[in-house]
């Protein structure tokens, strides 16, 4: 059984200082007792002799007298003594004379126990008379005296025992108090301690030894650093529960599936939106393998033992079945994990939903290919377009030219179209446009096909002859001649205008081909139209300087060097400029040149639609909102009924937003006015447009253009302005003109002034604003971005 030690150290001190005083007391009684017995036993053996050399005498006298009855008187009275326990006398011969012996009284147990028990019990004498033998005398002592002896020393020893442990209890308690007492404080301390205060105010007694200040002192200090470390532990305790916490909620919110799989493959952990994204229960997915879950047999092979450890660890798709039998797309991006000696144990992955992206990816591969196939393709007709013809006539040319192969373009035009469209309608044209862009792309066997422009189609035959491409040129014209287009009532034929243009022979570059096939089938609509024409070198020089030119503003309007420029109109009554005028330049090496020098060949080209749009565009953009703009517009451009949709669709767009803008007609254009034309002109005045009559006097004025026309401007020509001071019939048309404006509720604006004495006669004769070299001449638009404002 264990020994149970008391709890204080009190108690222990005066345990352990009890049990050594008696074992020290103990020690010394063993001691004494050693002592006393040894003592005993030589006094009884000193007492046995003298009672021997006493007795033997009156023995020896009795027994050689054989006297024994008083030898046994005598020996009685000896034996009465405590002190003898029995008497033996036996004669020389062994017979015994006289025995007289008590009963033995048992040693004492201590004094068996220090084993006094083998001392002699007695001793023995021979007895002599005369110097003859009469026999002998034994005396056996008795324990009685050694047993009193003996039990009074044990008494006395406990007494003894008994005193010293009372006084040693005495000095222990008094001892304890002097050195146990000073640790009361550092007790309650601790108890404090143990209930969570970690007061360290607490100062050593006084009178306390070194070892107890010192044990004191490094106590507080313990405390204090026990009372930062807890402080500490508490803040990092609620940190870690904050961090959990935050953890844990990112890892149950996050849009992504995190999984952890053993080295096994087998999943062991996933977090809420492995549930959501397939439809399966955590709880029933844990522990079992993952590739169970996976849909494709070679993802299934990643994900067994021996090879997990060899995943990718970033961007692995991987197809999942959703319980619900769907397939979900995941981007699987993995850390291999190790233990503690660096060997694998498994895989932490992050599995992000890509099966939009990739639903995304394929539609954008798709809408690539049809954004590609609308590049290339001209989404009206499918042929291809205009700006990927131009890149493979390049192409062809490259791969035939040097090879001594000729090439063929043949372009068509569809005679009358505009008609068709004005007559019949967009929907009949458009109609018209793919019914011809089939019958070219069936009849024109290997040649390829494209739509240049709106009515003008182009096929390319490559390693042809003059001959073949005349012949297939035929073709397509009789082809193109059987068409008939059905319409609610009657039915619509076609006819078109062709040219065939060879190279190299006629052109050994993309752009001199295009020229000449455009010769070709200039020449064949000037000749009447509805047949083919092959550009022969009889052909005339002029009609090739006019599509040079032709081409020259082409290549200007692709290339952005058609520039608007500006002009101020002068408020003569306001004295400040209350418009500009833009004018179109071209650009010919580092100069502009003014619109008079192809503004006729651009309408006789068809490119004075797309000339207007483009430079009254450029103006919206570079001018500040709330300008004033005058914009010329051709006559021809405004009866192409594409334009006007164009036109209408540039005054609604952002850039014109802001700008207050008036047209203007040439005088001599307006006698081609027709009900249709005013109908349009009062659309774009609901716009907010106004109307300015230009060039008025150079042409045919009459008051009923005026009357019908309704202009808000009437701009005076220049050529009687530059003459009013000297002609007195000019000043005449000029101050008639303004009376005439007046009338009509129109501003007069004076042209090509160019000195401040016409400015002054034309302030006399009323003049509302004036425009010239004197106020400005027409310069880009980043030069007068200082003094354009809004």
């Amino acid at each position: 059984m264990k020994l149970k030690l008391p709890r204080s150290i009190h108690m222990r001190i005066m345990l352990s200082i009890a049990l050594l005083q008696f074992v020290l007391v103990s020690a010394f009684s063993v001691f004494w007792i050693v002592e006393e017995v040894g003592s005993e036993l030589a006094n009884r053996q000193a007492i046995a002799h003298k009672m021997l050399s006493l007795t033997v005498p009156s023995v020896e006298r009795a027994v050689s007298e054989k006297n024994v009855s008083e030898l046994t008187r005598y020996l009685n009275r000896v034996v009465a003594d405590p002190l003898v326990n029995g008497i033996v006398i036996k004669e020389a011969s062994g017979r015994t004379l006289f025995t007289h012996v008590k009963p033995v009284e048992p040693l004492h147990p201590v004094a068996n126990w220090f084993k006094l028990a083998q001392l002699p019990q007695g001793i023995s004498t021979q007895l002599w008379r005369d110097g003859t033998a009469l026999g002998s005398m034994a005396v056996i002592l008795s324990n009685q005296a050694v047993n009193e002896d003996v039990h009074d020393l044990l008494s006395n020893v406990a007494y003894l025992l008994f005193i010293l442990l009372a006084l040693d209890l005495v000095a222990i308690q008094i001892l304890i108090k002097l050195f146990v007492s000073p640790l009361n404080s550092l007790t309650e301390m601790a108890q404090d301690f143990a209930q969570g205060n970690l007061d360290t105010t607490i100062a050593p007694d006084a009178g306390a030894s070194d070892e107890v200040q010192h044990l004191t002192t490094a106590f507080v200090e313990s405390a204090k650093v026990m009372r930062q470390q807890i402080v500490d532990l508490e803040r990092t305790r609620g940190q870690l529960a904050r961090n959990e916490l935050r953890l844990r909620n990112l890892v149950n919110n996050m849009r992504e599936v995190l999984v952890e799989l053993d080295q096994s493959g087998k999943i062991l952990f996933l977090n809420p939106s492995w549930e959501k994204l397939t439809g399966y229960a955590v709880d029933q997915c844990l522990n079992k393998p993952f590739s169970q879950f996976l849909m494709q047999p070679q993802h299934q092979a990643h994900f067994v033992f021996g090879r997990i450890e060899q995943l990718q660890t970033f961007d692995m798709q991987i197809e999942v079945r959703a319980q619900d039998g769907h397939s979900v797309w995941l981007r699987m991006s993995t850390s291999l994990q190790q233990d503690g000696q660096g060997k694998f144990c498994g895989i932490v992955s992050t599995l992000e939903d890509v099966s939009e992206n990739l639903k995304l990816q394929s539609l954008q591969r798709e809408h690539e290919q049809d954004l590609y196939r609308l590049t290339i393709t001209d989404p009206l007709t499918n042929v291809f377009n205009r700006r990927h013809f131009d890149e493979m006539l390049v192409n062809m040319m490259a791969m035939n030219i040097p090879k001594g192969r000729q090439l063929a373009l043949i372009i068509i035009d569809i005679d009358g179209f505009k008609f068709i469209n004005d007559t019949y309608g967009h929907p009949v044209g458009d109609e018209v446009l793919r019914t011809v862009a089939k019958r070219l792309a069936d009849s024109c066997g290997s040649g390829t096909v494209a739509r240049l422009a709106g009515d003008e189609f182009a096929v390319v035959l490559q390693n042809t002859t003059e001959e073949n491409a005349k012949t297939i040129a035929r073709q397509l014209h009789q082809e193109l001649s059987n068409i008939v287009i059905q319409l609610a009532v009657g039915e619509l034929r076609i006819q078109t205008s062709i040219g065939v243009a060879l190279a190299p022979a006629y052109g050994k570059t993309p752009h001199d081909l295009v020229r000449a096939a455009d010769v070709a089938l200039y020449h064949a609509k000037k000749s009447g139209r509805n047949r083919v024409d092959t550009l022969s070198k009889d052909m005339g020089e002029a009609i090739m300087d006019i599509f040079s030119q032709g081409f020259e503003l082409r290549n200007a309007l692709n290339n952005g060097m058609i520039a608007p420029f500006l002009q101020p109109i002068f408020d003569l009554r306001k004295n400040e400029v209350m418009a500009y005028e833009v004018l179109t330049r071209l650009k010919r090496g580092d100069s502009y040149v003014p619109a008079d020098e192809f503004v006729l060949i651009a309408e006789d080209l068809g490119l004075i639609r797309e000339m207007d749009l483009f430079v009254i565009n450029k103006a919206l953009q570079s001018v500040p909102k709330g300008v004033h703009l005058f914009v010329n517009i051709s006559m021809s451009s405004f009866f192409a009924s594409q334009f006007r949709d164009e036109f209408r669709a540039l005054l609604q767009s952002p850039q014109a937003q802001g700008h207050l803008l008036t047209l203007e007609f040439t005088e001599r254009q307006t006698t081609d006015m027709t009900e249709d034309f005013f109908e349009h002109l009062e659309v774009l005045r609901a716009g907010g447009c106004k109307i300015a009559l230009d060039d008025f006097g150079a042409g045919y004025s009459t008051y009923s253009y005026l009357r019908r026309l309704k202009p808000d401007f009437v701009k005076i020509d220049g050529s009687f302005v530059q003459h009013m001071l000297t002609n007195p019939e000019d000043n005449k048309i000029v101050e008639h003109i303004r009376e005439l404006s007046a009338f009509f509720g129109a501003k007069s604006i004076a042209e090509h002034v160019e000195d401040a004495t016409t400015v002054e006669r034309l302030n006399r004769l009323g003049i509302d604003c004036a425009q010239g070299y004197f106020f400005g001449k027409p310069k880009m638009i980043e030069e007068y971005v200082h003094q354009v404002s809004v």
